[in-house]
Protein backbone atom coordinates (compact mmCIF):
# COMPACT_ATOMS: atom_id res chain seq x y z
CA UNK A 1 0.00 0.00 0.00
CA UNK A 2 2.93 2.37 0.90
CA UNK A 3 4.95 1.32 -2.10
CA UNK A 4 1.42 1.96 -4.32
CA UNK A 5 0.55 5.23 -2.96
CA UNK A 6 4.20 6.43 -3.14
CA UNK A 7 4.09 5.73 -6.85
CA UNK A 8 0.55 7.45 -7.37
CA UNK A 9 2.38 10.77 -5.43
CA UNK A 10 5.18 10.18 -8.00
CA UNK A 11 3.30 10.09 -10.74
CA UNK A 12 1.03 13.25 -9.83
CA UNK A 13 4.48 15.03 -8.84
CA UNK A 14 5.67 14.49 -12.54
CA UNK A 15 2.49 14.91 -14.08
CA UNK A 16 2.13 17.90 -11.98
CA UNK A 17 5.93 18.99 -13.55
CA UNK A 18 4.75 18.64 -17.07
CA UNK A 19 1.72 20.34 -16.33
CA UNK A 20 3.69 23.39 -15.96
CA UNK A 21 6.02 23.55 -18.47
CA UNK A 22 3.66 22.58 -20.97
CA UNK A 23 1.70 25.65 -19.49
CA UNK A 24 4.77 27.68 -18.66
CA UNK A 25 5.21 26.68 -22.75
CA UNK A 26 1.85 28.54 -23.05
CA UNK A 27 2.58 31.34 -21.57
CA UNK A 28 5.85 31.47 -23.90
CA UNK A 29 3.48 31.34 -26.86
CA UNK A 30 1.56 34.24 -25.63
CA UNK A 31 4.28 36.14 -24.58
CA UNK A 32 6.09 35.77 -27.99
CA UNK A 33 2.70 36.59 -30.07
CA UNK A 34 2.15 39.32 -27.59
CA UNK A 35 5.57 40.68 -28.08
CA UNK A 36 5.86 40.44 -31.53
CA UNK A 37 2.76 42.42 -31.74
CA UNK A 38 4.21 44.79 -29.81
CA UNK A 39 7.26 45.01 -32.29
CA UNK A 40 5.26 44.95 -35.38
CA UNK A 41 3.52 48.65 -33.73
CA UNK A 42 6.77 49.79 -32.99
CA UNK A 43 8.20 48.97 -36.64
CA UNK A 44 5.02 51.10 -37.76
CA UNK A 45 5.47 53.79 -35.03
CA UNK A 46 9.40 53.84 -35.98
CA UNK A 47 8.73 54.47 -39.67
CA UNK A 48 6.10 57.12 -39.08
CA UNK A 49 8.26 59.09 -36.66
CA UNK A 50 11.59 58.67 -39.37
CA UNK A 51 8.80 59.11 -42.60
CA UNK A 52 7.71 63.11 -40.06
CA UNK A 53 11.75 63.72 -39.32
CA UNK A 54 12.53 63.26 -42.95
CA UNK A 55 9.89 65.51 -44.24
CA UNK A 56 11.36 68.06 -41.94
CA UNK A 57 14.85 67.57 -43.09
CA UNK A 58 13.34 68.23 -46.47
CA UNK A 59 11.96 71.23 -45.72
CA UNK A 60 14.57 72.82 -44.32
CA UNK A 61 17.07 71.63 -46.70
CA UNK A 62 15.05 73.27 -49.10
CA UNK A 63 15.79 76.86 -47.47
CA UNK A 64 19.13 76.68 -48.05
CA UNK A 65 19.40 74.65 -51.44
CA UNK A 66 17.00 76.54 -53.15
CA UNK A 67 19.01 79.77 -53.03
CA UNK A 68 22.67 77.76 -53.66
CA UNK A 69 21.14 76.04 -56.76
CA UNK A 70 20.12 79.17 -58.46
CA UNK A 71 23.69 80.82 -57.13
CA UNK A 72 25.86 78.12 -58.19
CA UNK A 73 29.34 78.41 -58.91
CA UNK A 74 29.01 77.91 -62.63
CA UNK A 75 25.98 80.40 -62.59
CA UNK A 76 25.08 81.82 -65.96
CA UNK A 77 24.05 84.59 -64.48
CA UNK A 78 27.01 85.48 -61.83
CA UNK A 79 25.64 88.97 -60.95
CA UNK A 80 22.37 87.47 -59.27
CA UNK A 81 24.45 85.42 -57.25
CA UNK A 82 26.79 88.70 -56.38
CA UNK A 83 23.36 90.45 -55.22
CA UNK A 84 22.08 87.54 -53.58
CA UNK A 85 24.77 86.57 -51.61
CA UNK A 86 23.14 88.36 -48.19
CA UNK A 87 19.60 86.39 -49.06
CA UNK A 88 22.07 83.22 -49.39
CA UNK A 89 23.37 83.66 -46.54
CA UNK A 90 20.18 84.52 -44.67
CA UNK A 91 18.34 81.47 -45.46
CA UNK A 92 21.32 79.13 -44.92
CA UNK A 93 21.59 80.62 -41.61
CA UNK A 94 17.64 79.97 -41.07
CA UNK A 95 18.24 76.46 -41.83
CA UNK A 96 21.29 76.34 -39.14
CA UNK A 97 18.49 77.80 -37.16
CA UNK A 98 15.93 75.40 -37.60
CA UNK A 99 18.03 72.21 -37.90
CA UNK A 100 19.62 73.26 -34.33
CA UNK A 101 16.21 73.80 -32.46
CA UNK A 102 14.89 70.43 -34.74
CA UNK A 103 13.77 67.68 -31.81
CA UNK A 104 14.82 64.19 -32.72
CA UNK A 105 11.94 61.95 -32.38
CA UNK A 106 12.51 58.84 -29.51
CA UNK A 107 12.24 55.76 -31.36
CA UNK A 108 11.87 52.23 -29.54
CA UNK A 109 15.66 51.50 -29.71
CA UNK A 110 18.18 53.58 -28.38
CA UNK A 111 20.12 52.54 -31.23
CA UNK A 112 18.01 54.20 -33.64
CA UNK A 113 17.44 57.35 -32.00
CA UNK A 114 21.36 57.55 -31.89
CA UNK A 115 21.11 56.93 -35.81
CA UNK A 116 18.66 59.57 -36.06
CA UNK A 117 21.07 62.05 -33.51
CA UNK A 118 23.89 60.78 -36.18
CA UNK A 119 21.66 61.98 -38.94
CA UNK A 120 21.21 65.79 -37.77
CA UNK A 121 24.54 66.45 -37.07
CA UNK A 122 24.99 65.67 -40.79
CA UNK A 123 22.60 67.73 -41.81
CA UNK A 124 23.65 70.80 -39.43
CA UNK A 125 27.55 70.03 -40.71
CA UNK A 126 26.14 70.68 -44.31
CA UNK A 127 24.42 73.78 -43.45
CA UNK A 128 27.89 75.06 -41.89
CA UNK A 129 30.09 73.59 -44.80
CA UNK A 130 27.32 75.94 -47.53
CA UNK A 131 28.19 79.15 -44.96
CA UNK A 132 31.78 78.59 -45.78
CA UNK A 133 30.84 78.09 -49.40
CA UNK A 134 29.24 81.83 -48.65
CA UNK A 135 32.26 83.04 -46.91
CA UNK A 136 33.85 82.15 -49.84
CA UNK A 137 31.88 83.77 -52.28
CA UNK A 138 32.20 86.91 -50.26
CA UNK A 139 35.88 87.14 -50.24
CA UNK A 140 35.78 85.67 -54.26
CA UNK A 141 33.55 89.38 -54.40
CA UNK A 142 35.18 91.32 -52.28
CA UNK A 143 38.82 90.43 -53.30
CA UNK A 144 38.77 89.37 -57.26
CA UNK A 145 41.02 86.28 -56.11
CA UNK A 146 40.05 83.32 -58.23
CA UNK A 147 41.20 81.10 -55.86
CA UNK A 148 38.49 81.24 -53.80
CA UNK A 149 36.50 78.95 -56.64
CA UNK A 150 38.31 75.91 -55.26
CA UNK A 151 37.50 76.67 -52.18
CA UNK A 152 33.90 77.43 -52.39
CA UNK A 153 33.87 73.69 -54.76
CA UNK A 154 35.32 72.18 -51.66
CA UNK A 155 32.97 73.45 -49.19
CA UNK A 156 29.80 72.39 -51.30
CA UNK A 157 31.43 69.23 -52.18
CA UNK A 158 31.90 68.64 -48.59
CA UNK A 159 28.44 69.43 -47.89
CA UNK A 160 26.98 67.03 -50.30
CA UNK A 161 29.21 64.16 -48.96
CA UNK A 162 27.26 65.23 -45.58
CA UNK A 163 23.68 64.45 -47.20
CA UNK A 164 24.67 61.68 -48.82
CA UNK A 165 25.96 60.33 -45.17
CA UNK A 166 22.56 61.65 -43.77
CA UNK A 167 20.88 59.80 -46.78
CA UNK A 168 22.65 56.81 -46.48
CA UNK A 169 22.43 56.10 -42.64
CA UNK A 170 18.66 57.21 -43.23
CA UNK A 171 17.94 54.23 -45.60
CA UNK A 172 20.13 52.02 -44.03
CA UNK A 173 17.80 52.63 -40.43
CA UNK A 174 14.97 52.52 -42.01
CA UNK A 175 15.55 49.16 -43.81
CA UNK A 176 16.76 47.83 -40.52
CA UNK A 177 13.37 48.28 -39.10
CA UNK A 178 11.61 46.98 -41.45
CA UNK A 179 13.61 43.99 -41.39
CA UNK A 180 13.84 43.20 -37.70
Amino acid sequence: VVLATTIVISNMYISGIKQLENNNSMVMNYKEIYTSSLDVNNVEQDLLKIKQYKSDISDIENIALKPIKECGVYSKDIQTCITNNAKIRKDIDKAKYMSDDMEVPQLSKKEYTKTLNECTKYMKESYELKYKAIDQIDKLIKKDDIDNVSEIKKYIKQSDEKIDKYQKQISELERKIRNK
